[in-house]
C-alpha cells in the first residue's frame, strides 16, 4: 500500500492509475488527494465535460460506472470522483468495473471516517488494478512531530516546546492545526521562527498562564508561579478543563519514563519530544515519584466522569495539584 506522498508524488509525474480508493479516520490527506483530482489533472477548460462528481448517499453503482465508461471530451481522460461512498448501499457492486476499468478514465473512490471492510470485494480488488490509500488518525504522541515537519515544509522552524504546546491545546485534528499554522504564516510572512509570543497572540494560548506549563512549574518547586496558576485557573474554569490537565500531565510523565530508559540523545530525544526540561525533572526524582503521580492522575481522571466524589474543575485542580506536589515533595 503507497504513503500519502508516494501517491502525490506519483500525481505531480502524471503517473496514474485507473482507480483510487481513499478511505480512513483522518479526513486530511483525503481531502488534500481529492483537491489534486478536482484541480490539477484537469485543465480547467476541461473539467465542465470531463470532471464528474457524485454522491454515494444520491448514486447508485450503475451511476458511477455510466460515468466512468464515458469517452473524454477534448481531453486525455476523465475524471469521475465518486464522494461519501461509505453511503451507497450497493458499494461492493463496482467490483465488476474495476475488474476491467476504462484506460481513459481515473476513477476515485473515497470513502472517509471509516476504513473499508477488508473482506469486501472492493477492498481486495482495488490494489490489484489501483491504488488503495487509508488515512490513520495520528496517535496524540505522533502529532508534535508531524507539526514540526509541517511547519518545515512552510519554511517556518517549530521547536519542540512550541510543536508540544500546539498538539497538546488542538489535539490531533491536523486540519485544524494546518488552519491555525496558516493563519500565523499569513499574519507573519517572514517569520521564520515560531515562538511562544506568536502562539499566544494568534492561537490564543496563553505563556504565563497555560496549561501546558502547569506540569513543568510542578516539577520544577517553582511554588509561586504554581500559586498563582491555579488562582488563575480557579477564576477562569474554562483555561484548565480537567480533561486537558490530565492529559498534559500524562503526557509529561510519559515523557520522564522515556528518559529513565534511555540516554540522553540530542537526534533521538528530537524525536521522542524529549527536551533538557524532562532530563533535569527526570535526574531529581525517582520512578516511585512518576509511578504514585499516574496513579494520582487515574484516580483524578474517575472524579473528573463522577466516580467517587465529585467536584467541580476548580476544586479538583487545587486537590490534584496539592496531592501530586505531597508526592514528590513531602509536604
Amino acid at each position: 500500500m503507497k504513503t500519502f506522498s508516494q501517491i502525490l508524488q506519483d500525481l505531480q509525474k502524471q503517473q496514474y492509475a485507473p482507480v483510487y480508493l481513499l478511505d480512513g479516520e483522518e479526513p486530511y490527506y483525503i481531502d488534500l488527494l481529492l483537491h489534486h483530482f478536482e484541480e490539477k489533472i484537469l485543465q480547467p477548460e476541461e473539467r465542465d465535460f470531463n470532471l464528474i462528481t457524485l454522491y454515494g448517499k444520491e448514486s447508485e453503482w450503475k451511476d458511477v460506472v455510466n460515468a466512468a465508461r464515458r469517452f473524454p471530451m477534448f481531453a486525455e481522460r476523465m475524471v469521475v470522483i465518486l464522494k461519501e461512498a461509505s453511503q451507497m448501499k450497493d458499494l461492493n457492486e463496482l467490483d465488476g468495473y474495476i475488474a476491467n476499468p476504462s484506460p481513459t478514465t481515473i476513477l476515485v473512490i473515497e470513502h472517509r471516517f471509516k476504513k473499508l471492510d477488508g473482506r469486501g470485494k472492493l477492498a481486495k480488488s482495488v490494489p490489484k488494478k489501483g491504488v488503495y490509500f487509508t488515512s490513520e488518525k495520528l496517535k496524540d504522541d505522533e502529532v508534535p512531530q508531524w507539526v514540526s515537519g509541517f511547519g518545515q515544509q512552510k519554511g517556518l522552524n517549530i521547536g519542540g516546546q512550541e510543536a508540544e504546546m500546539l498538539s497538546v491545546y488542538l489535539g490531533n485534528d491536523l486540519q485544524k492545526i494546518a488552519n491555525e499554522l496558516e493563519k500565523i504564516c499569513i499574519n507573519e510572512p517572514e517569520l521564520k521562527q515560531l515562538s511562544v509570543e506568536h502562539i499566544e497572540k494568534y492561537i490564543g494560548v496563553s505563556r504565563e498562564y497555560n496549561v501546558f506549563d502547569l506540569p513543568d512549574v510542578i516539577f520544577r518547586a517553582d511554588h509561586h508561579k504554581l500559586a498563582r496558576m491555579i488562582s488563575y485557573f480557579s477564576a477562569n474554569p474554562k483555561a484548565a478543563p480537567m480533561a486537558l490537565v490530565i492529559g498534559t500531565f500524562y503526557g509529561y510523565l510519559n515523557k520522564l519514563f522515556l528518559c529513565y530508559f534511555s540516554k540522553a540523545d540530542f537526534q533521538a530525544d528530537r524525536k521522542m519530544g524529549i527536551w533538557s526540561h524532562h532530563r533535569k525533572a527526570a535526574q531529581h526524582f525517582s520512578l516511585p515519584h512518576i509511578h504514585r503521580s499516574i496513579a494520582l492522575l487515574e484516580e483524578f481522571s474517575h472524579k473528573m466522569v463522577g466516580i467517587g466524589n465529585v467536584h467541580n474543575d476548580s476544586a479538583l485542580l487545587k486537590e490534584m495539584t496539592g496531592k501530586l506536589n505531597n508526592i514528590l515533595y513531602g509536604h
